[in-house]
């Protein structure tokens, strides 16, 4: 089984680093039942270091523009 976890972002630099880093304290959970996961942030035409600071986390980021 695979788990996507979505995180839709606009402008969060401030606060991306520490919200992707809770959520891969919690993907140990999903190790512990062998499935395996990812973590996709959709950045939302932001105009700061949200996309730079998304995949420095080691998620995949998807861009949209509207």
């Amino acid at each position: 089984m695979k788990i996507s976890i979505i995180v839709p972002a606009f402008n969060e630099e401030k606060l991306l680093g520490a919200t992707l880093a809770s959520i891969q304290a919690a993907r140990v959970a999903f190790v512990r039942h062998g499935w395996d996961s990812e973590v996709i942030v959709c950045d939302n035409n932001s105009t700061d270091r949200t996309a730079e600071i998304a995949r420095g986390a080691g998620a995949s980021v998807v861009f949209e523009p509207v």
